[in-house]
Formats: structure tokens, C-alpha cells, sequence
């Protein structure tokens, strides 16, 4: 007998989401996994746009990931035109996508995640039972808002951080601020890798899985021009296209890519694994702790990854305001921009995985082509890849089961509205 599972919406999925099963018998025909938010041609309409215009309309491509859209396209743009940035601003970029980092992965740890879990419907319900630890969260994830505010100039899409520079520096005090902030919720970082490291993570997704994540360079973090991958090899971020092969599939509106002929993961447990020796201070003896719970195959694994990273955020924002401070805040204004045709690439690590922007330039610094290639693109065929293991694993079990494992799902974790069994 023939029978199709549906779950019909995946609302933590960026772009919504659904899943179909297909089950004949004792087996699993089919299981797709689809994006059906409608496509916004943000590659074609930035086409004929001058160079300083173009992060204003790139950063709106996504309002979680604000910083890591404006940041990527930022860096393109100075690519192609051999710009140099000052320490100051190198600096304040870091900080900025550091304050992403945990405004992005508090709300999911904590908010998404964690009521999956424990059991609870939502976050709401959850407060119910937990209110102080759910404050605690919030005023973790508020810490990030306020990098975002202070240093982009307000909370979503902002406008301080600009080809060259930044058109407006933080003040003394209010790095302070956030320094003083950053300490106080740091336990409640630490709490969220204490709570999945506690929590038995299922089993029912494990497969095969090619990671990939920049190279940060010396240290842990979020920018580079080299992205590893699980099986040994380095390449330029100008080389994406060959690790990416984006293609379309019939039944979803977003791309799906692999590598080699197989689908890959990026995001937090790719970071953490292999790039596992640069993590310092607390974040390091936490990983230390539990590495053993990181499982390259299993990516349900990627909550204590974001969970690690959240308490590495949040000492690197402290240190990054320490060498701001250190170094004396300057009015520096913006680096002196020449423009020419030229082509640059830039990869950016959102909360999600790697970022790509791509621009070709013509010779009045105006956009020729453009294309961007999102975390979600790139992990979109290893969720398909997933569902089909948990399906497989899970298919004589009741439909209601089979449908709840897709609450654990990936990027970030997905809840599951009720399903239609036909």
C-alpha cells in the first residue's frame, strides 16, 4: 500500500519549508525536502548599481543575518578593489558579526531548540515552567542586539559599517556597556552548553556528512579566504562555485548544491570540527569536555556546536572591545576608494554556515553580475539527505512519530505543524 506523509510547514526553516515522504509497503520511494518561499532576484535587480550602494540592498536580504550579508558584501566590493582596512575596522567588523553570532544562536539554542527537547511547544510554554533560565536567555540574545545596535547603528540593516570603514565610530562608553553585559550573561552561554550537553541527542538522522567552514586564520572566528572541507582539502572562497555546484530541483524554490556528487553540511558543528585548535579560553575547555558528543554524522550535534560558539562569542567581544579600547578610538573615516572593472569574491560565515558574494564590476564601479549562494542553499540537499535516513530508520514506526523527528531537524531546528498522511 502506497501512502504519502506530508509535513506541510517547517517555519524555523529561513524561507519555510515542507517535507513529503512517500512510503510503498515496508519502503521509502521518495522524501523531498523543499524551500517554497518565492524568490526575491536580489542577484539580478543589484545589476547597474553603483559599488557604495550595493551592501544597503545586500544586507536586506536577510534580517537574521544582517551583519553577515552586509559584511560579505562589504568585503567583495574591497576585493575587487584591492582595498586595505584600518586595525580599528577590522576590529569593529569582528565585533559586529561576533554580536551576531549571539543574537542569532541564543534565539535558536534557547528558543527554538530547547523547548523540542523538554517537551514544550514553544518558547512561551516553556517560560512556564522556567522563567528565570528564559529571562536569562533573552537577555543573552539582547546582549547581541546591542553590538548590532551600537556598532551598525540599529538592530536590523544597518548603515555604519561601509566599503572602507565605518561612517560612525561607538563611543568609549558605550563599548563599556556592552563589555559589561557580555560578562554578565556569559553564564548563561555556558548554561546552554550544560543543557545540550546533558540532554541525549537522537540518532534517527545519522549519516554520512561532508562538512565545510572558512578558515579563520590564527584564531577562531567568523571571516576568511579559505574554506576547509572534512576531507583534507583547502581552497580560495573564488573557487566556490566548483564546492557548491548549485542546481534546481522541480519541487523547491531554493537551490540545492554538493560536492564531489554529495550533498554537505555547513554551519556551527562544521566550524567547531575543523577548526577546533584555534578555539581559546572557555570555549576551548568546553569543547574539551565534550567532544566526544560532536559527532561529524550526526548533525543534531550542531545545537552543542552553536552553544560552544556562543560562549566563544562572547569573550571575543570582550576582547575585541579590550583592543579597542587599548588602542584608542579614532575618527578614522573611509579608506580612499579606486574604482576599476575587477571581480571580487567574498565568504562571510552567517549563523547558518558559509556566505558567498560574488561581484563583477564595470569600469564606473557599477555592478555587471552579481550572485550570492546562502547556508540555506548549501545545506538544503544534506536536510533532504536526513529525512531520508530518519525515514528509513523511523518507518515502522507510527506516522505521528515519523512526522515529530522532523521537529528535530536541521538549520535551525524546525517545528512541525500537523501533518497530512493520504
Amino acid at each position: 500500500m502506497k501512502r504519502v506523509i506530508e509535513v506541510e510547514e517547517l517555519t524555523r526553516v529561513e524561507g519555510h519549508g515542507r517535507v513529503e515522504v512517500v512510503i510503498d509497503g515496508e519502503e521509502i520511494k521518495d522524501v523531498n525536502m523543499a524551500i517554497f518561499e518565492g524568490p526575491r532576484f536580489f542577484e539580478a535587480f543589484i545589476e547597474t548599481v553603483h559599488y557604495e550602494k550595493v551592501p544597503d540592498i545586500m544586507r536586506r536580504i536577510c534580517a537574521i543575518c544582517t551583519a553577515s550579508h552586509s559584511l560579505a558584501s562589504i568585503r567583495a566590493i574591497e576585493k575587487a578593489f584591492n582595498v586595505k582596512v584600518t586595525e580599528q575596522t577590522s576590529l569593529l567588523r569582528d565585533l559586529l558579526i561576533h554580536g551576531e553570532m549571539i543574537e542569532s544562536h541564543a534565539l535558536h539554542v534557547f528558543m527554538l531548540a530547547l523547548p523540542d527537547y523538554l517537551g514544550f511547544p514553544d518558547a512561551v510554554r516553556m517560560a512556564s515552567k522556567y522563567p528565570k533560565e528564559v529571562k536569562a536567555a533573552l537577555r543573552l540574545k539582547q546582549a547581541g542586539n546591542m553590538v548590532h545596535n551600537i556598532v551598525s547603528g540599529r538592530e536590523v540593516h544597518g548603515m555604519n559599517e561601509r566599503v572602507g570603514g565605518f561612517s560612525t565610530v561607538p563611543s568609549e562608553q558605550d563599548l563599556k556597556q556592552i563589555k559589561m553585559v557580555m560578562a554578565a550573561t556569559k553564564p548563561t552561554a555556558e548554561l546552554a552548553v550544560d543543557l545540550f550537553a546533558k540532554l541525549e541527542t537522537p540518532k534517527f538522522a545519522e549519516s554520512d556528512n561532508v562538512l565545510m567552514a572558512l578558515d579563520p586564520g590564527d584564531k577562531f572566528g567568523f571571516m576568511g579566504d579559505y574554506v576547509l572541507v572534512s576531507d583534507g582539502t583547502r581552497h580560495p572562497v573564488e573557487n566556490y562555485q566548483a564546492l557548491t555546484n548549485e542546481r534546481t530541483v522541480k519541487y523547491s524554490h531554493a537551490k540545492f548544491s554538493s560536492y564531489k556528487g554529495s550533498s554537505f553540511m555547513v554551519g556551527a558543528l562544521p566550524r567547531v570540527l575543523l577548526n577546533k585548535d584555534k578555539l581559546e579560553g572557555t570555549a576551548a575547555a568546553l569543547y574539551d569536555e565534550h567532544k566526544d558528543l560532536l559527532t561529524q554524522n550526526n548533525t543534531l550535534t550542531n545545537n552543542l556546536a552553536q552553544a560552544i560558539e556562543l560562549v566563544h562569542s562572547v569573550d571575543r567581544c570582550i576582547e575585541d572591545i579590550d583592543a579597542l579600547l587599548s588602542n584608542g578610538l579614532k575618527n578614522e573615516g573611509l579608506v580612499e576608494i579606486e574604482v576599476k572593472a575587477n571581480r571580487g569574491t567574498a565568504a562571510v560565515e552567517a549563523p547558518r554556515g558559509i556566505l558567498y558574494h560574488d561581484y563583477t564590476f564595470d569600469g564606473e564601479g557599477c555592478i555587471v553580475k552579481c550572485n550570492v549562494i546562502t547556508p540555506t542553499a548549501q545545506n538544503a540537499a544534506n536536510m533532504e539527505k536526513d529525512y531520508r535516513a530518519a525515514a528509513k530508520r523511523l518507518i515502522s514506526e507510527p506516522d505521528e512519530k515519523l512526522v515529530n523527528a522532523s521537529n528535530l531537524s536541521l538549520e535551525p531546528t524546525t517545528h512541525a505543524y500537523p501533518a497530512r498522511c493520504t
